[in-house]
């Protein structure tokens, strides 16, 4: 349904108010969007001015442009998109509503004008923590996701038996096979770009991970 107009304009003016409740009724009310139907009404969480006050880094994130033949939209939109790609549990709507959070701090520019995020899983993984804490998640949740976050971006190369051991090891064998779904919706959410080829790699990615698990 869409908000109506007084009380979206009372939502915008009351919204610095959501700094005086608590982390922990804050935290509640975030999972039951995340994993409800409509992730997308995330939208509406940083239109209305809400994000600015629980989660400044989300409206920082869609407001950021990523010029990348790979991307499209800003790293927000991204992210609604992706949430919308990845089945509806607390700790993977969690990992994608975080995975490229530190790619605006991450953001460089070359001389062709293409944007780029080196680093940004890394970093990205510490904010997690950082904003779980923050929120009052329990430590194996925070742990899972931050995981994610960080390994949504590794690609074992080639894919190999021995490098995707190497992989596991890396990235930890908590992140698995939860790391095949983030990786899928991050892709679904990016440009046509490439796209088919890089679903096929993380299907066969999962297809070595299943024979080293047998």
């Amino acid at each position: 349904f869409s908000i109506e107009e007084n009380t979206e304009r009372a939502i915008r003016k009351l919204a610095p108010n959501l700094a005086r409740i608590s982390a922990e009724r804050i935290q509640a009310e975030l999972v039951k969007l995340l994993i409800s139907p409509h992730p997308e009404m995330m939208r509406t969480v940083w239109e209305t001015g809400i994000a600015d006050v629980i989660l400044p880094e989300f409206s920082a994130m869609m407001v950021c442009e990523q010029k990348n033949p790979h991307h499209r939209g800003t790293v927000g939109e991204h992210t609604i998109w992706s949430l919308q790609a990845v089945p509806a549990t607390k700790v993977l709507r969690l990992a994608m509503l975080f995975h490229d959070v530190a790619k605006p701090a991450c953001r460089t520019e070359d001389a062709d004008g293409l944007h780029h995020f080196h680093g940004h899983p890394a970093m990205g993984a510490e904010m997690t923590r950082r904003i779980l804490r923050r929120l009052k998640f329990d430590n194996d949740t925070i742990r899972h996701v931050a995981a994610l976050v960080k390994g949504h971006d590794d690609r074992p190369y080639p894919l190999t038996e021995r490098a995707v051991r190497r992989a596991i090891l890396r990235n930890g064998q908590e992140a698995y096979p939860d790391l095949f779904e983030v990786k899928r919706a991050d892709i679904l959410a990016q440009s046509d770009y490439r796209q088919q080829e890089k679903l096929q790699y993380v299907e066969e990615y999962r297809r070595i991970y299943g024979q080293i698990l047998a």
